[in-house]
């Protein structure tokens, strides 16, 4: 049990998140009363005057192993906000305390969000410097300067998608197809295993149906369909029929070769064949996911999937017979009994087959996952995570791919990242104004999300329902939703 004692604050959400860095498996009680003093406990304050301060001690039954004070003249922050310099602060000295403890050099410091490029793109909109954003970064958040560059070397990419004007007209539809071949353990998603097709057509019904609905709402808020993106789940369960009738409500507003991009992801080897490629390929589809996640037979099988590498492979080399000149490729860096020669001889293969885009995850134990619910302990492996990408980054470099988006997770093995790469030129745009929030994205379907921009750095969210029966019972109540912000 590890015992906070929070005093002139109630930041109980970032104390934990900044417990989680360092150690996933630390049960947490939150107090706001008198110091007890008994087992592992943290003394977090926040005080007032005529300078903010904030101070943490670390106490093993009374005994003070650490401590550490932060006052607001040390806090340089991308934009001012007084609410987020307190949390700066009280983050900033329980991050200290902990990482002597743990003995643990983080590579994103004290930051635990998802968009950590977003933070240069709004110092930037803040008029800093590149030296300035630079010390934000180093002092304030403790990034290690790596990663620092690694930050840079994504906006390089992503500054060429940032134009205020265009990205405020554009949007970009997002479609859930939740149904799967099978259940991997490390997956949360929402998703329905070997589903009648009965209930798949149903669910395509009431799909398009929100489509066509959400097309017309952003039609009349005079919107421009930037890009297009199936995901899952694994969309390519579905049957050429079901993807042409996926497609129709799309191919009645917009002439879908005029579509900047259309994404589809094709993940299982064992849900293809030539005529659904060729299917896809009628659609317009211009950029497929054929995600191995690993291309070690037995980790295939300990993750839950129902298919051989070399399958893989054989859908890859399909995938360029029909006609796909962009395809991504997803890894999973940590899954369980996999080192860094596993990492390495899945890198040689797949770099070895050249796909456009390299997706790298790190495992993260996910709440709703097997994987979470099975394990008795969870690891953060710090050292082996980064041994994983250090490898992934040199074999990327030697083939011509660059970092262009990166996200993070919670509770993600070594408070690592989430990172795509690219050839020259093939950045998948979808990821990137959809990681960043630079632009509108319009969700539909089972568990889908919809991220409407409503002013710089400001957006409202609608979560659509996560069961199938509440999704088709209630859709009217997700379209109204829609409407209510777009208008119309």
């Amino acid at each position: 049990m590890f015992k906070f004692y929070l005093s002139g604050h109630d930041f109980e959400y970032e104390v934990q998140n900044a417990l989680r860095v360092f150690d996933l498996n630390a049960d947490i009680e939150i107090s706001y009363g008198s110091f007890e003093g008994r087992g592992l406990s943290l003394v977090s304050c926040l005080e007032e005057g005529e300078i903010i301060r904030a101070r943490a001690q670390l106490y093993k039954d009374r005994e003070l192993l650490s401590e550490a004070c932060f006052k607001a003249d040390d806090i340089i922050l991308e934009k001012y906000g007084d609410k987020k310099l307190k949390k700066t602060l009280v983050i900033k000295t329980i991050h200290h305390v902990l990482k002597s403890y743990y003995k643990v050099e983080p590579d994103y410091g004290i930051l635990t969000g998802v968009r950590v490029v977003k933070i240069l793109i709004i110092a930037k909109r803040e008029n800093k410097s590149g030296e300035e954003i630079n010390r934000i970064l180093r002092d304030t958040y403790e990034v290690k300067e790596e990663k620092i560059k690694l930050l840079w070397d994504i906006l390089s990419i992503e500054e060429k998608y940032i134009d205020e004007k265009i990205n405020k007209s554009n949007y970009n539809l997002y479609i859930d197809i939740p149904f799967c071949p099978s259940k991997c353990i490390y997956c949360s998603f929402t998703s329905y295993v070997n589903c009648p097709q009965k209930k798949i057509n149903s669910y395509l019904d009431t799909l398009s149906f929100e489509i066509e609905k959400t097309i017309e709402l952003a039609k009349k808020k005079k919107l421009n369909l930037n890009t297009i993106y199936v995901g899952g789940g694994t969309p390519s369960v579905l049957n050429e029929d079901q993807i042409n009738k996926l497609f129709e409500p799309i191919i009645k507003h917009y002439d879908l070769s005029q579509v900047r991009e259309i994404t589809f992801e094709a993940g299982r080897p064992d849900t293809l064949n030539k005529e659904k490629l060729l299917c896809l390929k009628r659609n317009k589809v211009d950029r497929i996911s054929i995600n191995p996640q690993t291309m070690n037979d037995d980790t295939l099988r300990a993750i839950g999937r129902k298919h051989l590498s070399s399958e893989i492979v054989d859908a890859y080399y399909m995938a360029r017979e029909a006609g796909f000149t962009t395809i991504n490729m997803d890894i999973i860096l940590g899954l369980p009994g996999e080192d860094e020669s596993d990492v390495r001889r899945t890198m040689e293969i797949i770099g070895g087959l050249n796909p456009e885009n390299i997706t790298v995850h790190t495992l993260a134990y996910k709440k709703l996952s097997e994987l979470t619910r099975e394990s008795s302990e969870f690891y953060k492996d710090y050292d082996l995570i980064k041994k994983m990408h250090a490898a992934i980054d040199e074999l990327c470099q030697g083939k011509g791919y660059k970092p262009y988006y990166m996200y993070r997770q919670k509770n993600i093995k070594g408070n690592s990242e989430n990172i795509g790469y690219t050839k020259d030129g093939r950045e998948c745009i979808y990821n990137m104004v959809m990681t960043e929030e630079l632009e509108t994205i319009l969700g539909c379907g089972l568990g889908a999300s919809s991220k409407i921009i409503t002013g710089e750095n400001k957006h409202e969210t609608i979560r659509n329902f996560k069961s199938l029966e509440e999704y088709e019972m209630r859709i009217d109540e997700i379209i109204n939703k829609k409407q209510s912000l777009l208008g119309g």
